[in-house]
């Protein structure tokens, strides 16, 4: 479990000399408490307890502050004779070995603090990464699908034109050449749509996401002959251009996998509005998925998919179908942007 230092306490830093000075005096009153149904019990990790919390929200001098008191908490109230502070040797070095060893713990946590923030920090850096890559991959995408549809395909449709008026001009005494030319052309021309499809499906920017996954549906079971139901409850669902692509992606990703993994026969795609999120389900009755395999992080297309839902503030979960197969439930919130919706 991550533990953030509030900002508080690295603004004003009394207040944490003050909360680890609460929480001495609440390790005391613990300990008090079970001196009362235990005979003589090991007092000292209760307060190591309260070092440990001091150090982490206020670092290691505060520790230091927090293994000083506490070790006069000890010896004053817990160590004969009781509610007396000496100068004997034998109490001093007991205080100066507590306070040691508290130090070193402080030293140890403040360094696990620092460790964790860098980890964080680091991870930061590598989602926003991941995010602006993706941002830039999604709109090369887009300019080359664009280029390839609009300039290449243009460059076809005139070619294809040229043959047909070709065609007239030598009338009865065509010959089969040109035929077969024009059908190449034509088969060129869907090629190039597929492709461009594939890079960006126009109908993502022109009509919004809900209209490009019943498209994806529509182009899978055309492509892969595997039945594809398309369900949506609310197609007024609307998200910022960021979270649309990256559930299309997820979408089509998941559908990808079914194609080469899961032997279905058919395959269900529900959209639904539901408390604020947008709901998107994948169930497939196919031979299913080893879950524990995933868990281990060694299903690359799945963990790209987990990446995409995090960097949008979603959340992805795989799981079992009815009777088998597969379902992949991607939940996204609909009210947030996407700049406050990302998961850290």
């Amino acid at each position: 479990m991550e533990f953030t230092r509030p900002l508080i306490f690295d603004e004003r830093p009394l207040l944490a000399y003050l909360a680890s000075a609460v929480m001495v005096a609440i390790a005391t009153a613990l300990t008090a408490l079970l001196w009362l149904v235990v005979d003589r019990p090991a007092s000292a990790p209760i307060f190591i307890a309260a070092i440990v919390l001091s150090a982490m929200i206020g670092g290691f001098r505060v520790g230091v502050f927090a293994a000083m008191m506490g070790g006069l908490a000890l010896d004053y109230f817990f160590i004969q004779p009781f509610y007396q502070l000496t100068l004997a040797s034998d109490d001093v070095l007991r205080w100066v070995f507590f306070v040691t060893e508290g130090t070193v713990v402080s030293w140890i946590t403040e360094k696990l603090s620092l460790a964790s923030a860098e980890l964080n920090s680091s991870r930061e850096e590598l989602r926003e990464l991941t995010r602006h890559q993706q941002t830039l991959r999604e709109e090369e995408q887009k300019r080359i699908a664009r280029e390839i549809h609009d300039e290449l395909g243009q460059m076809l449709t005139g070619l294809k034109l040229d043959i047909h008026l070709m065609k007239k001009k030598v009338g009865a005494g065509m010959p089969t050449d040109l035929d077969d030319l024009s059908s190449q052309v034509d088969a060129t021309i869907s090629s190039v749509r597929r492709i461009a499809s594939e890079l960006r499906p126009s109908i993502l920017d022109d009509f919004g996401l809900i209209p490009a996954l019943e498209w994806q549906a529509g182009e899978f079971e055309s492509k892969f002959g595997i039945d594809c139901a398309f369900v949506c409850t609310d197609e007024s669902v609307q998200l910022d251009p960021e979270a649309e692509a990256a559930v299309f992606r997820i979408v089509q990703e998941a559908l990808t996998n079914i194609a080469r993994h899961a032997r279905a026969s058919s395959v269900c795609v529900t959209v639904e509005n539901a408390d604020g999120d947008l709901r998107v389900a994948i169930e497939d009755d196919g031979v299913g998925i080893d879950l524990e395999k995933v868990k281990k992080g060694r299903s690359l297309g799945i963990v790209g998919m987990r990446e995409r839902a995090r960097l949008i503030g979603a959340t992805l979960e795989l799981g079992t179908g009815d009777g088998s197969g597969t379902v992949v439930e991607l939940a996204v919130p609909i009210s947030a942007p996407a700049a406050q919706r990302a998961v850290l």
